[in-house]
């Protein structure tokens, strides 16, 4: 077996085990755990939103037509550093033919709590918009 390389930037990651996250984070502050779960709030939307994208077999270019935004802005949104508003993801989920949910889930008995759907009003709006879109554009080459 090889002898374990020693890591330069960070000496003391060499005196821990592979497995040892749980007493990493243990070192963490409160500020730091506050950054570390907005860290995976940001990676696990980014996720979802190139998910819901890619459910529709759609390109970044495509969605962004359908959302009327320019393809660099998806590109934002399925990044972590993207941070986009939840008025943002509505219209983007709507335009891709999604309607947003979102329950507060009570993290002990699985109970959810409170719920936020929405307005058929809204829906109503992005069904006529998609409407308007479909009827003038040509198929979206896979």
């Amino acid at each position: 077996m090889a002898p374990k390389k020693a890591n330069q930037r960070y000496p003391d990651l060499d005196t821990r085990e592979p497995d040892d996250l749980d007493a990493y984070l243990e070192t963490f502050d409160e500020a730091e755990m506050q950054e570390l779960a907005a860290a995976e709030v940001a990676l696990d939307l980014s996720i979802f939103l190139y998910r819901a994208r890619e459910k529709k077999s759609l390109s970044q270019s495509a969605a962004a037509k359908l959302a009327g935004l320019q393809q660099q802005a998806v590109n934002r949104l399925e990044h972590p550093d993207g941070s986009p508003r939840l008025e943002t993801v509505q219209r983007y989920l709507k335009a891709l033919g999604y309607s947003l949910e979102l329950r507060a889930i009570d993290i002990e008995t699985g109970e959810s709590v409170a719920a936020f759907p929405s307005s058929p009003v809204s829906e109503s709006l992005a069904r006529r918009r998609m409407s308007k879109i479909n009827r003038g554009r040509q198929p979206v080459p896979a």
